[in-house]
């Protein structure tokens, strides 16, 4: 096992935890916030929007199954770190792909980050902290929660401030992911 971080980098690992925790979700509530917008937007039927609901659960399924083999070959941390480069992507792609078919592939883009991030965050949470799993596991889903639920509220006053594309709304969650992969 690794030795346990001290001092300065202590703090920067729980900072890095709750930076990648806090990137999560906020891929699938922003968009909640503004379906309507997007759907109308990009032309999308009904039931593509619909389909949208539907992939989340499968890029967890289909991308969060790979996570173990790719922290046995890289490592978990360095996982987690391309997981918040595909989260900080495909927010950043999504809502300037010029259609639905790239807005849906940006999404699973995002969202593959976020199926093996989320598979992975116990383990660096047991490798780095073994006598604090219970502290940093309750942190960790603290800010997990509140990525949720700040983007389902924020999303939408933040695009009017914005001017009000939601392109610009839904582009903002982004830069927290990119945060988070410094």
């Amino acid at each position: 096992s690794p030795p346990r971080p001290r001092g300065w980098a202590a703090h920067l690992l729980v900072v890095a935890i709750v930076l990648a925790a806090l990137n999560l979700r906020p891929a699938i509530t922003s968009l909640g916030a503004l379906l309507e917008e997007v759907r109308v937007a990009l032309g999308m039927s009904g039931s593509v929007a619909g389909l949208l609901t539907s992939v989340p659960p499968l890029c967890f399924a289909v991308f969060g199954v790979t996570a173990p083999r790719l922290a046995r070959r890289f490592g978990p941390g360095a996982v987690v770190c391309g997981g918040m480069a595909a989260i900080a992507a495909g927010l950043l792609i999504r809502p300037f792909a010029g259609g639905t078919a790239g807005f849906l592939a940006a999404t699973a883009l995002a969202l593959m980050g976020i199926a093996v991030s989320n598979v992975l965050m116990p383990v660096i949470v047991k490798r780095w902290f073994p006598d604090r799993i219970g502290t940093m596991t309750g942190l960790y889903s603290m800010a997990l929660a509140l990525g949720t639920s700040t983007a389902a509220a924020v999303t939408v006053p933040a695009t009017d401030l914005l001017g009000g594309d939601w392109r610009s709304g839904l582009a903002l969650w982004s830069v927290l992911a990119a945060v988070a992969v410094l």
